[in-house]
């Protein structure tokens, strides 16, 4: 026993230590629990190919599932009987990366996700865009393929919060042993009994089928050589290598220099070093709008001086230098402009002055024609439609202050409602060119995504793109293309036309001055000796006595009234007691 009462210090175990510690065999009750992967088919395991999936959510390969069902006629996770009609077929979709996301929110499926699916099109969402979409919206139409359906008709893939309760081992097909075989057979051995089949003529159909695979594969490239080559327009003479092709030849314009007998080689030869590694914006920047970017010194030095007295790697600077950053403008006006596309035009209002520098960028590169010719190159029925790129994949296009700049969010400017004119981006501080146009309210893009204007009019023409048919990956099969945009109010420009006319009105009062200055000895003589002014407060400007303007008489005395009678001044105190008997 211990030296104290409470002491636990036994020499022997009690039924609860030899049941809980020391005990033999303690059941199954601390097994890990594994839940089947969504991606994943309850029958093979496996990832699935083309996704169906049961009433109760359970989704399966079809190649696997068919046989099953038409083998045993049951579910092969629960037990229950099981039909082929009571198979739902599933639409997947994938983001660029390859992995499976919803295809209205773009949120990347994990095994944390709710992800439910719409039986009547098998279109697989994230329970948020059904909840905020749909269901609280009222909106009961597919948010891609616009088919009605109802709410008993939306089916739960995966819900976080309500885990299965049983795991891999206690499925019906696994505790039975069922399987219904391969379930699936390879086109080459179609039609023919291959169970039954000898050696040999298994080994005869899988050579002829490797045969017919390899031929496929050069057919197909031989077939791609001849379309490339037609495409590229085969060249008549010469080599073919366009290694081997001597360079284009370039029209040269020699010019003189002025009063001088040589070739003016230098202005070329500058221009084409500063040109070198221009892009396409940059090009049409300095052609059409040379003075966009005014730059004024900044609050903070460039740090040449401390970086070439602390570090001999950088060249040494005896001079602290300013660095020159970009002027932004900020209007206080709205900014409106007309989107020419093929289906019709659409007029949009930007909101220059609370989100200045997006609506600068997008009407800059709307002035240089940077659109011109762009499509658009995704649409979402019920979501939204982008374009801005000229490429047409929806990786490229920049902004006028580089590839791109940051986000400009304000708690005035929201995803609400039909028109909504939004930046499109591949993160934070990630706008470029892009843009896209909701059909529908998105609030769950507040935030995220930068609103910078609205269509104003011509919702004709967003509800003809909106009935335009897409593929699978969201691209419209009829081109959608921005013809061209008209600026019918540009803020920015009147900000510069009015610093220009405040300039020119200061230049010209200032060269007022001069000349009034310089004739001043000629016409007015008195103003030069006029005396300064002298002192403050009342009178400043009046003559002292004895002085003023050349030629005047003495200055008149002014009258002035009787004086105030001084008032007595009383005494204080009694006084003495004399008179008190």
């Amino acid at each position: 026993m211990g030296k104290k009462r409470a002491a636990k210090d036994r020499l022997h175990l009690s039924a609860t230590e030899w049941r809980e510690t020391y005990g033999g065999f303690k059941g199954k009750a601390n097994l890990p629990y594994r839940n089947l992967p969504f991606y994943c088919c309850a029958l093979s395991f496996s990832p699935f190919e083309d996704a169906v999936c049961a009433p109760d959510g359970t989704c399966f390969d079809i190649v696997n599932i068919v046989p099953y069902v038409n083998k045993f006629g049951k579910h092969p996770v629960s037990g229950e009987p099981l039909a082929l009609k009571d198979l739902t077929r599933l639409t997947w979709h994938k983001n660029g990366d390859g992995e499976y996301a919803c295809p209205v929110t773009g949120k990347v499926f994990t095994e944390h996700t709710h992800i439910a699916a719409v039986k009547p099109s098998g279109n697989v969402y994230c329970w948020t865009a059904l909840d905020e979409l749909n269901i609280k919206a009222k909106n009961w139409r597919d948010l891609i393929s616009d088919e009605p359906f109802k709410r008993s008709d939306i089916i739960h893939l995966q819900d976080p919060a309500k885990l299965r309760a049983q795991t891999l081992d206690q499925f019906d097909h696994v505790k039975n042993d069922l399987t219904a075989g391969e379930g699936v057979s390879e086109d080459k051995a179609a039609g023919v009994n291959l169970g039954a089949a000898s050696d040999d003529l298994k080994r005869m159909m899988g050579d002829l089928g490797k045969r017919e695979e390899d031929a496929a594969k050069k057919a197909a490239a031989r077939d791609a050589a001849r379309a490339t080559l037609d495409a590229a327009g085969r060249p008549r003479g010469g080599p073919q290598d366009p290694r081997l092709r001597a360079p284009e030849r370039e029209d040269v314009v020699l010019r003189k220099k002025p009063g001088a007998l040589t070739w003016d080689t230098d202005e070329r030869a500058g221009t084409a070093a500063k040109r070198a590694g221009e892009s396409k914006l940059q090009a049409l920047l300095r052609e059409k709008k040379p003075g966009l970017h005014k730059m004024e010194p900044a609050k903070h030095s460039t740090g040449s001086m401390a970086r070439g007295f602390t570090s001999t790697a950088f060249t040494g600077s005896t001079k602290v230098e300013r660095e020159m950053v970009r002027v932004q403008r900020r209007p206080r006006k709205k900014g409106y402009l007309r989107i020419m596309t093929n289906l019709g035009d659409l007029n949009v209002e930007l909101h220059a002055d609370i989100v200045p520098k997006t609506c600068e960028n997008f009407m800059a590169l709307a002035e240089v024609g940077f659109y011109d010719n762009c499509v658009f190159h995704r649409s979402i029925r019920n979501f939204m439609i982008q374009g801005g790129d000229p490429t047409g994949t929806g990786t490229g296009g920049e902004s006028i202050f580089g590839e791109t700049f940051e986000d400009e969010f304000d708690l005035r400017l929201t995803h609400d409602g039909r028109g909504v004119l939004s930046m499109a981006n591949s993160g934070p501080d990630t706008n470029g060119s892009q843009f896209f146009i909701l059909y529908k309210s998105a609030p769950h893009l507040d935030n995220k995504h930068t609103v910078f204007g609205k269509v104003v009019g011509g919702m004709e023409t967003l509800t003809a793109m909106e009935r335009v048919e897409t593929d699978n990956d969201d691209k419209p099969k009829r081109t959608i293309r921005i013809v061209g945009c008209e600026i019918f109010v540009d803020p920015f420009k009147e900000l510069d036309e009015e610093e220009e006319k405040r300039a020119r009105d200061k230049a010209a009062k200032d060269n007022l001055a001069r000349t009034d200055k310089r004739g001043a000895w000629f016409s007015n003589p008195g103003q030069a000796n006029a005396p300064a002014a002298a002192g403050g407060g009342v009178g400043r400007y009046l003559p002292k006595a004895g002085t003023g303007a050349v030629g005047a008489g003495p200055v008149a005395d002014i009258p002035t009234g009787p004086a105030p009678a001084k008032k007595k001044q009383k005494t204080g105190g009694y006084g003495n007691f004399d008179a008190f008997g």
